[in-house]
């Protein structure tokens, strides 16, 4: 073998410096520059001609991995993107990109990691309830894709006779989730401008094909739910209602209780466990 050819670099090696170089903030030249590799470095992996040099080639695919990604993250949050501006949005991926490059070859997870940089980062220390916010756009991607369950109906309610009733065992679909807020998100995401400090518990799932969410009111159903995560009887649900109520008439408790199993059902919240 002669002296001076040189062993061919492996695969792995190649999809690494690519990425680098692909992923660099200044472009590829800049990064080569940064590991100490001359401009001429990338002509033995990529073809250039007259018209374009290898660097030059690679930019072309460096910006579209950029601004590919930029666009699945503006349709994934566009509340957030709403609320910065399309300028001040593409600045936060710029920096989100280079602090936390995407782990994951679906696009599907590139925004995964959004809120929780975005608690940290300037914007986000600026307006502590955006990161809030990023997370209930995420949410909604999530539950879209989130485990299907067969949903309980409500003539199957109504076809139960009382001791059936209470020992039927239920359980919250997959596709739901509690999310706990310090500010007011749910006006926001309805357009009312900057949310109210104020603590705010909301219920996302999916019903069917689309995703929806609601503010929780009452303590009482939010104890359900947090107890219908697990399977449970419907007594028992019944139960954790009539506790976190407080006092009240026994019949008054079990048919407000109802009413909540039952707006559960129409939204198609339970499955059978």
């Amino acid at each position: 073998m002669p002296a001076d050819r040189r062993e061919a670099p492996s695969l792995r090696a190649v999809q690494e410096l690519l990425y680098d170089l692909m992923t660099a903030p200044s472009g590829v030249a800049q990064g080569l520059a940064a590991r100490g590799l001359p401009p001429d470095a990338l002509d033995a992996i990529i073809a250039g001609d007259e018209r374009l040099a290898a660097v030059a080639r690679l930019d072309i695919y460096a910006n579209m991995y950029f601004f590919r990604i930029l666009d699945v993250l503006r349709e994934e949050f566009p509340r957030l993107v709403a609320t910065l501006g399309n300028d001040v949005f593409h600045d936060l991926i710029t920096d989100y990109l280079l602090a936390v490059r995407p782990a994951h070859p679906s696009l599907r997870e590139v925004g995964a990691r959004l809120p929780g940089f975005l608690a940290t980062h300037t914007r986000g220390v600026e307006r502590p309830w955006l990161p809030e916010l990023a997370a209930l756009e995420r949410t909604h991607r999530e539950l879209f894709d989130s485990t299907d369950a067969a949903p309980l109906a409500l003539a199957d309610l109504q076809a139960l006779t009382p001791e059936t009733f209470a020992t039927l065992k239920v359980r919250l679909i997959p596709a739901h989730r509690l999310l706990a807020h310090t500010f007011e998100i749910s006006t926001v995401w309805q357009g009312e401008g900057e949310p109210a400090p104020r603590a705010e518990t909301l219920l996302a799932w999916r019903q069917d094909t689309a995703v929806h969410h609601r503010p929780l009111t009452s303590g009482a159903e939010t104890a359900m739910l947090r107890r219908a995560v697990e399977p449970t009887t419907l007594a028992e649900l019944c139960e954790t209602f009539a506790g976190a109520r407080g006092q009240g008439e026994e019949a008054t408790l079990a048919a407000e209780a109802f009413q909540v199993l039952a707006r559960w059902v129409d939204d198609g919240l339970l499955t059978l466990a």
